[in-house]
């Protein structure tokens, strides 16, 4: 009984109380990127990002890495000597990394979930309009990487979104496309263009879990990663102005995926009237007075939380494993104590 103390304890340790502390460190990091950010919402995207998933994943991976690095050593915690004497025998720190690797994984089930699937239109329409999507990409040299990377549905209230983790395609609703003038069709799919290239359905998946497997420290998070969501989506507008697209018939688009009856609400991000609004209002701004580019890019957010997921596994073995044995006393301790 005794062995499966820790790996129990510990692992509630780490969901009840080390999550939450790292949720709520990372809020106040954000609030301070926020107040220092003097060039507005719409910049200081990656940092935010790789903060928000890091929150959840940097602590677990570290935890499960030095679980299993203590378990390959064979070098026990200073904990696991209350209950053995020799460390060949303290298989704790592996039971602990798978039990902590389980509720992971229990708990971002649901956000693992895939979406709805929209059927590929195949009928005579819907290869009329896949072959009208082919024509914009030829016209409109901003749209030339989208030639094999759209899909048509005729999926009732489908209007247009980007679908796929690691090479992602457009999908366009039949009805959606019938209401929109070329120009239009085109300022849509410039902006699902920019959700395709930084691999947006894939970011959007490891925010989703990096909140899910911290129930108690999501709370803390869920208004900075909405902030983060409408932000990445008025910079998608941004970003298809730039590269060509017509603001007026961009803003024509996202008023009609928001039209009720719509029954996906992730078209061209339109979530909310409030957020719909004020992206509309900056797509007007922008007809007036075209934005530029003030700075260069900065790096990509999904190498940069690779790096540092990477490192979360790594140092564990490079630098010991003094965080778990803490964990593991303080798991042990109170157990002895009160049942000696």
């Amino acid at each position: 009984m005794s062995e499966a103390i820790f790996p129990l304890l510990g692992t509630a340790l780490v969901v009840l109380l080390v999550l939450p502390c790292s949720a709520l460190l990372t809020r106040l990091l954000l609030t301070l990127l926020e107040r220092h950010t003097s060039a507005g919402a719409l910049h200081g995207l990656t940092p935010r990002y790789v903060l928000l998933v890091a929150s959840s994943a940097v602590p677990l991976l570290w935890f499960l890495s030095a679980g299993l690095h203590q378990l390959e050593s064979e070098s026990a915690a200073l904990g696991c000597l209350i209950d053995h004497q020799a460390a060949a025998l303290c298989f704790e720190p592996g039971m602990f990394a798978v039990a902590l690797g389980l509720t992971t994984l229990a708990c971002a089930l649901p956000a693992l979930r895939v979406g709805r699937r929209y059927a590929e239109d195949r009928s005579h329409s819907g290869r009329q309009l896949l072959l009208r999507l082919q024509h914009l990409a030829r016209v409109y040299p901003e749209l030339a990487s989208l030639g094999g990377r759209l899909r048509v549905t005729s999926a009732a209230g489908f209007a247009i979104g980007t679908s796929g983790l690691l090479r992602p395609h457009v999908v366009v609703g039949r009805v959606f496309a019938a209401g929109l003038a070329d120009q239009e069709l085109a300022a849509a799919l410039g902006h699902e263009l920019q959700h395709v290239r930084a691999l947006d359905p894939l970011r959007y998946l490891l925010l989703r879990v990096a909140l899910a497997v911290n129930p108690l420290g999501r709370g803390l998070l869920e208004s900075q990663a909405a902030a983060w969501h409408a932000a990445r989506e008025a910079h998608c507008d941004r970003e298809a102005v730039l590269a060509g697209a017509a603001p007026l018939s961009l803003a024509e688009a996202l008023i009609a995926a928001a039209r009720p009856g719509r029954s996906d609400l992730v078209a061209l991000g339109a979530r909310d009237a409030s957020l719909l609004g004020l992206r509309v209002r900056m797509l007007l701004a922008y007809s007036e007075n075209m934005p530029r580019r003030c700075c260069q890019r900065g790096p990509s957010s999904i190498p940069l939380a690779v790096a540092l997921l990477l490192a979360a596994l790594v140092l564990p073995h490079q630098t010991g494993t003094a965080a778990l044995d803490a964990l593991h006393r303080g798991a042990e301790y109170p157990f002895i104590y009160f049942y000696p």
